[in-house]
């Protein structure tokens, strides 16, 4: 048992390097140039995202996850690009290096959906709630960031697509129909724009 207590004990203090990174300043003042429409509120709402990304893998360093927020991406980019504080980083919040994902990701839809999950944990939020990490796009007003709904409000077997939006519930593959009769559509899984709006990272 005491191995046990160990690996959470271990957990724990990675999630809390997670959860107060600092965000260098130039990683501060490179996001802040390529998005100078956002005040200072908005900024710290997206280093809020990005630190509950962060916490989502040092609490599950094994665990397959997707970037579902065009914002966040763009700040975690710039931390990876300081790489000598970035490479500390990640060796004190997850016990190794925590590279930014290949694009395309083949399984971008299971990815979420393990994202949502843990992130909704994260949280504390009911299964119907969007976690901040999911919603900051649209809070933001990003353009071309990620529009998804944690439950579209269609049964277990059917999934009413939103244009420009994804349906976290049903991501990884059922039966779509559109809310206006007549139209239906595949039975595969959503790809290309039906992932977040048009965003891959």
């Amino acid at each position: 048992m005491s191995w046990i207590r160990s690996r959470d004990r271990r957990t724990a203090e990675r999630v809390a390097v997670a959860d107060g990174c600092p965000f260098p300043a130039g990683v501060r003042h490179r996001f802040g140039l390529a998005h100078g429409d956002l005040d200072t509120y908005a900024v710290a709402r997206v280093q809020d995202a990005c630190r509950q990304w962060f916490r989502l893998a040092a609490r599950r360093p094994s665990a397959a996850l997707s970037m579902p927020s065009v914002v966040v991406d763009d700040l975690w980019r710039e931390m990876v690009r300081d790489t000598r504080n970035y490479a500390e980083f990640c060796a004190a919040a997850f016990g190794r290096p925590f590279p930014r994902p290949p694009a395309p990701e083949a399984d971008r839809p299971a990815r979420l959906a393990t994202t949502l999950r843990l992130a909704q944990q994260d949280e504390h939020c009911p299964p119907a709630a969007l976690p901040l990490l999911f919603r900051i796009d649209r809070e933001l007003g990003v353009p071309g960031g990620g529009h998804y709904l944690a439950d579209c409000g269609g049964g277990r077997d059917v999934c009413h697509r939103l244009p420009g939006a994804t349906c976290l519930r049903h991501i990884t593959g059922i039966r779509y129909t559109r809310r206006w009769p007549g139209q239906f559509e595949s039975t595969s899984p959503p790809t290309g724009s039906d992932l977040g709006g048009g965003y891959v990272p």
